[in-house]
């Protein structure tokens, strides 16, 4: 039988947009509890991992049990992780294909960022496709490098054109275009039949990176290849997100154009044409 819940001695806020997973394993953390015994005070006992974010096999009063474990109503707890709303409705457990595709990803939250808030231990966080980046830090929030972009400016400028792109398109078009044109881009890089030009500046972006001490040396990591073409893919995403450019017979050229390279210099061209005539 569940523990009846009781306020623990610690409490640490949840930070905005923090996974589920991420909350209950910092509040076991705090109060030197196992995961699994804090999970059985508030439902049915599990093991979180820090990346969990959902509540289908949360009973409906566990919103209630947790909201009394840690102090908080139960409408600051759902404000702070969105999901938690989904308890007792259990028909927006269901997701369509697109909501499995565009789904935030779940990163650890900037550490300089969590250190100004006085909190060390490790935060993941479930954020938009457009939101990879600390401003205030110059940090890159994909994988667990967080690197420094502060030589790379052009990764910050593709960003806030990313933020543009969210702005003026319609969700989930600009999330499935950003998708879209970043497993393009991975293709191209991991093909190398790239064009010498892109290859050049991808190159260099690596390179400023200074060497993986975990990773294979000749094949970089996801998260450091999806880094070093991400202002060719905030290129490739504008036109994909837009009503005119997406099915228009010259995307080929306009993506060659805006990627500053000659037409043929353009990697899998057959793959742009692809999408043309293609409902979105």
């Amino acid at each position: 039988m569940t523990t009846r819940p009781r306020l623990l001695p610690l409490t640490p806020p949840p930070v905005h947009r923090e996974t589920i997973g991420s909350y209950l394993n910092r509040l076991a953390d705090a109060n030197h509890l196992t995961i699994g015994y804090l999970s059985s005070l508030v439902g049915p006992s599990r093991q979180h991992r820090r990346v969990d974010n959902r509540v289908g096999y949360w009973t409906p009063d566990a919103l209630g049990r947790l909201a009394t474990l840690t102090g908080r109503s139960p409408s600051c707890l759902i404000h702070a992780m969105p999901p938690l709303g989904t308890i007792s409705d259990p028909l927006r457990h269901l997701r369509s294909a697109t909501e499995e595709v565009i789904e935030p990803r779940r990163r650890p939250a900037c550490r300089l960022c969590m250190a100004r808030r006085h909190i060390h231990g490790l935060v993941v966080r479930s954020t938009p496709h457009h939101e990879g980046i600390c401003h205030r830090h110059h940090r890159w929030l994909l994988g667990d490098e967080q690197h420094d972009l502060t030589r790379l400016p052009e990764i910050l400028r593709a960003n806030f054109r990313h933020h543009r792109i969210v702005r003026r398109g319609a969700h989930p078009s600009t999330a499935l275009a950003y998708i879209d044109a970043r497993d393009r881009l991975t293709r191209w890089f991991t093909s190398e039949r790239s064009g010498e030009p892109l290859r050049q500046r991808w190159n260099r972006r690596l390179h400023m990176l200074g060497e993986d001490p975990f990773g294979d040396p000749h094949r970089p990591s996801d998260a450091r290849i999806e880094l070093a073409t991400y202002p060719e893919t905030i290129v490739l995403s504008g036109l994909l997100a837009s009503p005119y450019w997406r099915d228009h017979p010259q995307l080929p050229a306009e993506a060659a154009q805006r990627l500053n390279i000659a037409p043929h210099q353009l990697p899998l061209h057959e793959m742009v044409i692809a999408t043309i005539g293609k409902g979105r």
